[in-house]
């Protein structure tokens, strides 16, 4: 529980920095906020002497793990950029409910109606809480940040499978970092937009959030039902 508290307050600063970085493309906002991370776990590695190899049988869900991961990343950043902040947040909050289902499907974990319930009350809640605008929402960027949710849960529900099954939480944050690095690169290459030194600190600083943001989730889902 401490975990997951702990990292939703590092995915709404990283949320924050990110708004602050101004007219940063989405892609190249991903890129640096994944390069920060790349270089915060592999530290970590290093520090804790973590093999840097996969779990044999893992590597299928390392790929969907990332895969998910980067789109819901993408998809976040740009409803942060075309939505009110809140907004934005609120619909990449759906992501619980998407782990919830794939949970079900795909690792077949038995959902009670009493955690179905709370999940809904915790929903719920946070309307209260973060109180989006919801009548002013472009339905394109909002469509996005949904989309952006699901790929997030469909994320945390292949972390939970790893860390299941051996994985240590650096690693899975290393590898996850690096792909979705891999994937933007291209775009910084040709597209590259220039960015000034206040801009580029905003990034460095939404990328140690997201540092905090990625082990603590990992750790979470990896522990608990």
């Amino acid at each position: 529980i401490a975990l997951i508290i702990m990292s939703a307050f590092c995915f709404a600063v990283m949320n924050a920095f990110v708004r602050l970085a101004g007219d940063v493309p989405t892609v190249q906002k991903s890129f640096f906020r994944n390069a920060v991370a790349a270089v915060f776990a592999f530290i970590v590695i290093k520090k804790e002497h973590i093999g840097l190899g996969w779990k044999k049988g893992n590597l299928k869900f390392h790929l969907i793990r990332s895969a998910f991961g980067t789109l819901g990343i993408l998809c976040n950043f740009y409803a942060i950029d075309h939505l009110m902040l809140s907004d934005a947040s609120m619909l990449n909050k759906m992501s619980p409910f998407f782990v919830i289902i794939f949970s079900l499907i795909f690792l077949r974990e038995r959902v009670t109606p009493m955690q179905l319930l709370f999940v809904i009350a915790a929903f719920a809640g946070s309307l209260f809480i973060i109180k989006p605008s919801f009548t002013g929402m472009a339905p394109i960027p909002a469509l996005v940040g949904f989309i952006g949710g699901m790929g997030a849960g469909g994320a945390y529900t292949a972390v939970r499978y790893m860390g299941q099954h051996g994985e240590k939480g650096p690693f899975i944050v290393l590898f996850f970092s690096l792909f979705s690095c891999a994937v933007t690169l291209p775009y910084l290459i040709f597209s590259y937009s220039p960015m000034t030194l206040k801009q580029l600190l905003y990034l460095l600083c939404a990328g140690l959030a997201a540092a905090g943001g990625q082990f603590s989730i990992t750790a979470a889902y990896s522990r608990s039902p």
